[in-house]
């Protein structure tokens, strides 16, 4: 696959290289997953909390896929300190609740559980046994949301907020890792 230099302004999104595989993925599937998301909403809201409620859905959803890219994961495995900002800054499922009317009090329940387990798993970078926390970790959550009994266009923003902070980002997917 051949990768070429991306505009510096889109290092934090796409690092510092992209192939045009992987950057094409990630607009087909934000778009896609946006798309299918409204499908399943009934909003009567005002037009402009839809608009800036679907453009960080389709932030989540984009992130969610750039995040497993080989570009975004090195540019961040270099910068442990962009890490640790970056989890922290997703505030995106608060945001979200709020424009969109759902129950902050779930959302700030989703935040805090990807929140926390992402600055867990991003603690063990290095180790084997990160992927295995992660996974762990994001399965106990894809439970806890379906506890939850969300809307289904809520349920799904959700999940793929939890794999984008939780999975996607936290891990480190293309280190060596030590095996002790």
């Amino acid at each position: 696959m051949k990768y070429f230099k991306m505009p510096e302004f889109l290092h934090e999104v796409f690092g510092e290289q992209q192939s045009a595989v992987e950057i094409i993925s990630v607009v087909i599937f934000a778009v896609i997953g946006s798309i299918i998301i409204y499908s399943l909403s009934d909003f009567e809201l005002p037009l402009w909390r839809i608009v800036v409620g679907f453009i960080l859905i389709a932030d989540v959803l984009a992130g969610c896929i750039a995040n497993f890219s080989f570009g975004t994961n090195a540019f961040y495995a270099n910068r442990a300190k962009n890490r640790l900002v970056f989890i922290a800054i997703h505030i995106h499922i608060l945001l979200i609740a709020w424009l969109l009317t759902e129950p902050l009090v779930i959302a700030v329940l989703v935040w805090s559980y990807t929140i926390v387990s992402a600055f867990f798993v991003n603690a063990l970078k290095g180790k084997v046994i990160q992927r295995f926390v992660a996974a762990n970790l994001m399965c106990y959550g894809i439970f806890i949301l379906l506890y939850l009994s969300l809307p289904t266009w809520f349920l799904m923003v959700c999940v793929f907020f939890m794999i984008k902070v939780l999975f996607s980002f936290a891990v480190d997917h293309y280190q060596p890792v030590v095996t002790e």
